[in-house]
């Protein structure tokens, strides 16, 4: 006996409906994590003041191609253990960070494959570019963001983004603010 064609078709349609919600959930970040204790709702900052978000010194104008950059989060801030520094020639300088667990959700499937699992942090205009067309983006700024070394433990705030142009890994770029300790 044949099932009936309205049936097969619900089945089908159903299926397919799984399938487009699995792989938009595979390919799509939504960063969740435990709810603040004091009931904010920026987590994870977990504070009602979010003066520590706002781009007080205007970095972000200073954000070497920003078109490339999809705003997941406008801001977030997150902490672990720098795994290592590395000199751009665009000025930047990518600290890559083993995040604490408390904000081990900030990756995703990209930061695995490219950067051994660490979260990119990109700390702008450190240096003078060497790269011509990054030159312009840091003229007139100076930096006033330390860098911190391989094993200091930082903190860090700034927009939570996925870099389009390099395998949209997850970044927080441009750092508003860094704290070592």
């Amino acid at each position: 006996m044949r099932p009936p064609r309205t049936a097969v078709l619900i089945i089908l349609i159903s299926m397919g409906a799984l399938a487009g919600l699995y792989l938009y959930r595979a390919f799509t970040i939504t960063p969740t994590g435990p709810t603040c204790s004091n009931g904010a709702t920026n987590y994870p900052v977990c504070s009602n003041n979010t003066s520590s978000c706002r781009d007080l010194a205007n970095i972000s104008s200073h954000v070497y191609v920003p078109v490339r950059l999809q705003v997941v989060r406008s801001c977030i801030t997150v902490s672990g253990t720098v795994n290592a520094t590395i000199y751009e020639a665009d000025g930047d300088v990518h600290v890559r960070l083993r995040l604490d667990p408390a904000s081990s959700n900030w990756t995703n499937s990209a930061n695995d494959q490219y950067q051994y699992g660490y979260l990119v942090v990109e700390v702008v205009c450190v240096r003078i570019p060497t790269q011509t067309d990054a030159i312009p983006a840091c003229q007139g700024y100076t930096n006033q963001i330390l860098v911190p070394r391989a094993g200091e433990h930082i903190t860090v705030t700034g927009p939570y983004v996925l870099d389009r142009a390099h395998h949209n890994w997850a970044e927080v770029h441009p750092v508003y603010s860094l704290v070592i300790g």
